[in-house]
């Protein structure tokens, strides 16, 4: 008499390549995914990433003196469409116009780095200080950075606007 023995079918090779297979699938997803969309660099402090998280707190405490002696406004900015120019007032705690403050703006979508126009022209007006003309072509969020040098103190200032 024949012994036969009945072969078994064992799914288990199968089930490991088929999830190394998954794996690997998903990781060429996820790169694709990523390299559609980069990283956008951090324009708070007009510094890359790097820069501003080894240099945090020397700037934070520049900043803390800064504010503490003078006053940056930029409410006066109202984005729109087209021809548009960045206003910023400088003053001392006093409310007395500063003359000498060297002044850098920053125009930027939120979310993008693309859209971005840097303002280093500025005609002083008796402490309002005024850029040179930019164009904008694009509606949505923008922000308005500005950097305000008075000597050795520096300051930051950011303020959102809405361009229809």
């Amino acid at each position: 008499m024949e012994n036969r023995e009945k072969k078994e079918l064992n799914f288990w090779p199968y089930a490991i390549v088929g999830m190394i297979l998954t794996v690997v699938m998903l990781a060429i997803w996820t790169i694709k995914i990523a390299i559609k969309n980069p990283v956008q660099l951090e324009n708070s402090y007009m510094m890359k990433y790097q820069d501003v998280d080894e240099n945090i707190n020397e700037i934070l405490m520049k900043q803390r003196q800064f504010k503490s002696g003078y006053d940056v406004k930029l409410d006066k900015n109202r984005l729109k469409l087209g021809s548009n120019r960045v206003e910023v007032v400088v003053s001392d705690k006093e409310g007395n116009p500063v003359d000498n403050a060297k002044i850098v703006a920053l125009i930027t979508r939120p979310d993008t780095a693309e859209f971005d126009i840097e303002l280093k022209n500025f005609s002083n007006l008796g402490g309002e200080y005024r850029s040179e003309e930019f164009n904008l072509s694009k509606s949505g969020r923008w922000n308005i950075v500005v950097r305000v040098n008075v000597g050795e103190l520096e300051g930051f200032e950011t303020y959102k606007t809405f361009v229809k």
